[in-house]
């Protein structure tokens, strides 16, 4: 369903299922509940540091066209509106007061996902794309570019992504004029008190190219400070352990014949203590971080056939065969297939897309 309001109405534009038009012939069609998305709005025109005024930005947002409303049920909403209330929990009672009769909590930055690529695991993004090795021929191959970095489906602990939860920008310094970099304080100050950590993340993944998801044990530390300061002994520690890998349950998702993981997530306290340094030397984020998740993928056997082997079919149907892909290797050729993951938070629904390319060395 899609509505556009005008000035004196509201255009409705529905699609029924088969049993609402059976209601709706009967005269017994009633609506006795909703939900609200705006997947049509692009909130990257709002920038809250430089818009001056509201109508620097407003009529962008507003004059955006509407989609038309869609016969899939799991492909309506994917950006549903939330509602965030429990933060009233931490309101004081000044606060309360001066919100009455309508209290609501007041969130002003919103959590994002973002992909770390500052670690010394992470992989290289390379032609849009990070690459996934799919056997040990292929990776010998790879491993004779410098200084690419890529996924491992045969080995899962060289090389992961990692992705945090956290707000992804600068904020504004408070009225004492206290800058809120990453610290303990917080992070419990705009994610933890205003009920906005990740707990989870949910991976949706192409099952018919991959066959599992791995993700590092929830007793994985990600915690700071990354610098030496004021001590020799002052180090990060980073350290997701042994991937595991998790099964894909039954929550259905918007993707044609994609699985949906469940990955626990790890918290984020990638921070300085004594409040000195951002640590964005090994973070991604710039403001307050909540949680973070390393994970790999793990590739279908028929798919890792070696350049002796019979090449899957898959490779033909859905990628590309016989490839020079790197001018590194002008004599290597390779099969490969694109595919696409996608993560969201748990709490927050916010929502990261990564581009991944399953290559398999097929001769010279």
């Amino acid at each position: 369903m899609a509505f556009l309001k005008t000035t004196d109405s509201i255009v409705i534009n529905a699609i029924l299922t088969e049993k609402g038009r059976k209601l709706l012939a009967r005269g017994k069609l009633k609506v006795s509940k909703f939900s609200l998305g705006d997947d049509e709005i692009d909130y990257s025109l709002f920038n809250a540091l430089s818009a001056s005024t509201s109508d620097s930005y407003r009529p962008a947002l507003l004059n955006t066209y509407s989609l038309e409303a869609y016969g899939d049920r799991l492909k309506n909403i994917q950006y549903g509106l939330n509602s965030y209330d429990s933060g009233v929990l931490y309101l004081t009672d000044t606060e309360i007061a001066a919100m009455e009769p309508d209290i609501h909590a007041h969130i002003e930055y919103l959590p994002e996902l973002v992909l770390n690529e500052k670690l010394g695991i992470s992989p290289t993004k390379k032609d849009y794309v990070y690459y996934v090795s799919v056997n040990s021929e292929t990776t010998q191959k790879l491993r004779t570019i410098s200084g690419f970095k890529f996924l491992e489906s045969s080995n899962l602990e060289n090389c992961k992504i990692v992705i945090e939860s956290g707000i992804n920008q600068d904020i504004p310094p408070t009225e004492g004029g206290i800058d809120p970099i990453p610290t303990l304080q917080t992070r419990r100050d705009y994610i933890l008190k205003k009920f906005l950590l990740d707990r989870d993340f949910f991976i949706n993944a192409d099952n018919r190219i991959i066959s599992q998801i791995a993700t590092a044990k929830i007793t994985s530390k990600f915690k700071g400070p990354a610098q030496a300061i004021g001590s020799s002994n002052r180090t990060a520690q980073i350290n997701f352990e042994t991937l595991q890998e998790v099964v894909p349950i039954s929550l259905e998702n918007e993707f044609a014949s994609f699985a949906t993981y469940v990955a626990a997530a790890i918290p984020n306290l990638l921070y300085d203590e004594e409040g000195v340094s951002s640590v964005t030397n090994l973070s991604a984020l710039k403001g307050p971080r909540g949680s973070v998740v390393a994970l790999n993928v793990v590739v279908d056997n028929e798919l890792k056939i070696n350049s002796s082997g019979t090449r899957d079919f898959r490779y033909k149907k859905f990628g590309e065969i016989d490839k020079i892909v790197f001018s590194e290797l002008p004599s290597s050729k390779f099969d490969y297939i694109d595919t696409t993951i996608y993560i969201y938070g748990g709490t927050t629904n916010s929502r990261l897309q990564v581009p991944l390319r399953i290559i398999r060395y097929s001769g010279a």
